[in-house]
């Protein structure tokens, strides 16, 4: 086999181990075995981030986020609708004057007292007591409950997805600038030939077809170090945007890897905010049914009348009252089987968050096993990679060889390196967003919400 040949069957076995296949066995069966660090198979000489340094760093970039400044006014809008329902229970103290004026009068039997009446100003105050009003206060108390409830889990949903956002924004700028830069160097590797093979093409050693296909190889090698400094400075705009500082190298982050029975036994975020919605719906429907109830209070009203004329009459009363509806034209039932259509609407968007859950599980779960798995033959295939570069331009400067070799070794080598790294940052996203699928993400960097 050539050694063309050779090079492209290592780069078709490596892009095939970088995929989640499912040859590999399900991580379910020897789920406690898998434990390591992110990024373990670099070897590179510039700093690793560890994992306190790096949780500090996420932390410090969430709380100035607009989204969570939003998700706690929502918190706090709930909570004090909540407060404001559980003092519904309370009676209700009301004061109001009356200034009754005649604008016009035209009548005939003044035996009438309210016909003789004078222009009258009085003060009432008066106090309202419900009894009974259908259960609407308890169940608005139990819907403003429920609505606090999935307010609180939105904001540790809104938190969670933040830390994913920031850990990808993170990983890209540095495993794109480290590319790049890698990059370079290999090319400061490969121009001293560019020059050498002109002078050899001029005396003649060479053939000058030789010199082309070196020049137009050397072109291709350069062609994707500029697609990778696009990337790259993408990646870097996008960090400096997202984290609001100036960009440098803060190395790879070495993250622990733990997986155990436990990492799978807790319901989403998403499932738990659908459940408080699903039940928040059935209060609803218990509210929108007060509404046709009947309704049992109590009532007090003090009268001072005309205080205008520093008049001493006065008086007080007070009684139960009493009221039902009695016929609405089928308004009332239209409403509630429109409340208890949306109940159920509510309940069947938790079956499909569930459903989903669980495929997004299996999925991530399968990427973390196969990514760890290849992580060690990646790394042992860019080392032997690299150790193929090394032989060949030893070879050329002792011998004369060709460095058209030279340079597809080079491709190779950076080819292996961007498969590894892009395996690495697979292994820690999913990692990640396993835990946030699993509401242990916020723990996991010490997140209090």
């Amino acid at each position: 086999m050539s050694k063309k040949n050779q090079y492209l069957s290592l780069i078709f076995f490596s892009i095939l181990l970088s995929f989640p296949i499912k040859v590999l066995s399900s991580i379910n069966d020897n789920i406690e075995s898998l434990n390591t660090l992110s990024f373990n198979s670099i070897e590179y000489d510039e700093r690793f981030l560890d994992e306190e340094l790096y949780s500090e760093f996420l932390r410090e970039y969430i709380f100035s986020q607009p989204e969570f400044a939003y998700a706690t006014a929502i918190q706090n809008e709930k909570s004090l609708l909540l407060r404001g329902a559980r003092r519904e229970r309370f009676p209700t103290l009301s004061g109001r004057v009356v200034n009754d004026e005649i604008l016009d009068r035209k009548i005939d039997d003044y035996s009438s007292l309210r016909k003789r009446q004078d222009d009258s100003f009085d003060v009432v105050a008066e106090i309202n007591q419900p009894l009974y009003l259908g259960g609407r206060i308890n169940s608005q108390i139990r819907f403003a409950e429920h609505e606090a409830k999935g307010a609180n889990i939105d904001k540790k949903l809104t938190t969670s997805r933040l830390v994913l956002e920031a850990n990808e924004t993170f990983l890209y700028a540095m495993i794109y600038y480290h590319l790049h830069k890698y990059s370079l160097e290999l090319l400061e590797g490969l121009e001293p030939y560019r020059e050498k093979m002109g002078s050899r093409v001029q005396s003649g050693a060479i053939d000058p077809v030789e010199h082309a296909v070196f020049s137009a190889r050397l072109n291709k090698f350069q062609s994707t170090i500029f697609a990778l400094e696009a990337r790259s400075k993408t990646s870097i705009a996008n960090f400096e945007n997202t984290f609001r500082i100036s960009f440098e190298f803060l190395g790879f982050p070495k993250i622990g890897i733990s997986m155990d029975s436990e990492i799978s036994k807790n319901d989403s975020f998403g499932l738990l905010f659908k459940e408080s919605q699903y039940f928040a719906s059935l209060e609803n429907v218990n509210v929108t049914k007060s509404d046709y109830m009947p309704k049992l209070g109590v009532q007090a009203r003090y009268t001072k009348y005309d205080i205008d004329q520093s008049s001493n009459e006065s008086d007080i009363r007070g009684g139960i009252y009493l009221s039902f509806p009695i016929f609405d034209f089928g308004r009332g039932r239209a409403k509630i089987n429109a409340s208890k259509a949306k109940a159920r609407s509510a309940q069947v968007e938790i079956d499909i968050e569930k459903k989903s859950n669980d495929v997004k599980e299996n999925e991530l779960i399968t990427i973390i096993e196969s990514s760890y798995k290849a992580n060690e033959k990646l790394k042992d295939i860019f080392q032997d990679t690299k150790k193929q570069r090394t032989i060949i331009r030893d070879r050329i400067l002792l011998s004369g060889f060709s460095p058209i070799t030279l340079i597809e070794a080079s491709e190779n080598e950076l080819i292996q390196l961007q498969i590894l790294l892009e395996s690495e940052y697979k292994l820690l996203a999913s990692y990640y967003s396993l835990l946030h699928q699993n509401r242990f993400l916020l723990n996991q960097l010490k997140l209090k919400i």
